[in-house]
């Protein structure tokens, strides 16, 4: 089982963690898990699913992992060239709309959230969430329309606020 579905499930888990060393330590780590709960273990559909389902899970809880080590490292890199920046009305147009979009994210349903992260962020097809995720092509649909329209309702006064911003500015500075 190892040899037939290794290297499928390395290049299934690099589509998510984009590190192929982590993506073979994950895949790596299912097998292990498996072979160690292999007697207690009842499974409800066939092991390739249930292997492809086991990488998904954790190729997620390592992306999530490293991105929450990369935003560290980047909000210390922002710290530092927005300190260099001389423009503090653009310092906090760019906090305002990272905050309103993580905040948009943030509001959608998990798995709404989950479906828009794997479009947008890991740029995979709607056919290529539903192999994924096990739902048909017409629930990501209806959920990435779900998501749009959250991360739309969000981000129009994140907009509307930076038209003004600049309107304002324009007023003051030119008048």
């Amino acid at each position: 089982m190892f040899h037939t579905y290794y290297k499928t499930l390395c290049r299934f888990s690099f589509r998510i963690v984009h590190d192929k060393e982590k993506a073979e330590d994950v895949v790596q780590s299912c097998f292990i898990n498996f072979w160690q709960k292999r007697d207690q273990l009842t499974l409800h559909a066939s092991f390739k699913s249930y292997l492809f389902r086991a990488v998904y899970n954790r190729s997620i809880n390592e992306y999530n992992q490293s991105k929450k080590t990369s935003h560290q490292e980047l909000s210390v890199l922002e710290e530092e060239s927005s300190s260099r920046s001389d423009d503090p009305l653009l310092q906090l147009q760019a906090l305002e709309l990272e905050q309103k979009i993580a905040y948009a994210i943030g509001s959608m349903p998990e798995g709404c959230r989950t479906i828009f992260l794997l479009s947008r962020e890991e740029q995979l097809s709607y056919k290529e969430i539903a192999e994924m995720l096990e739902i048909s092509i017409k629930t990501v649909e209806n959920q990435m329309g779900k998501a749009l329209k959250i991360m739309r309702e969000h981000l129009f006064t994140a907009c509307m606020l930076v038209f003004l911003y600049e309107t304002i500015a324009e007023i003051l500075f030119i008048g």
